[in-house]
């Protein structure tokens, strides 16, 4: 019986205000992220994200999270966060895991898919950076060249 009721008081839809103090604890979570990463206290960055996106699962929180990992030498876990993910970001940031974890290949077919050979590298200048690095440890000068080439055009 209290099973159902508990049911029953989850599927009633929230409030315009239960869905304005969510967001607002959502961006002051964000915001507490953001500071612990500039204070260089990435455990603190890392539990108060893992909250954040327990209670906002949206892949930008998860971005965030990765982020931190990121920031704290974690790249595996980062790695498995962003496994099968699509969106442009998300696929920067798995390309840059796999990097720091020597999975080149897998790098490069993140950042330039074989089956769609006209896709864009994912964030811009600092994706061409990141496969003219990639291409720097494969030993491929010209591919090297011509990502490095384009990253600095993009900046000026």
């Amino acid at each position: 019986m209290l099973v159902q009721k508990v049911k029953m008081i989850s599927t009633i839809p929230p409030t315009n205000e239960q869905s304005e103090e969510q967001a607002s604890m959502e961006t002051l979570l964000a915001e507490s992220v953001q500071n612990s990463l500039g204070q260089f206290m990435y455990h603190n960055a890392i539990f108060m994200c893992e909250r954040l996106c327990a209670e906002f699962p949206t892949e930008t929180n998860m971005q965030l999270l990765v982020g931190c990992y990121l920031h704290n030498q974690q790249a595996y876990a980062a790695y498995h966060l962003l496994k099968g993910t699509s969106m442009a970001q998300s696929r920067y940031l798995f390309a840059l895991s796999c990097f720091q974890m020597d999975l080149l290949t897998e790098a490069e077919t993140t950042l330039c898919p074989p089956n769609e050979p006209t896709a864009e590298v994912p964030n811009g200048a600092a994706g061409h950076y990141l496969l003219g690095l990639i291409y720097r440890l494969f030993v491929r000068g010209v591919e090297r060249y011509e990502h490095i080439k384009y990253n600095l055009c993009s900046i000026f």
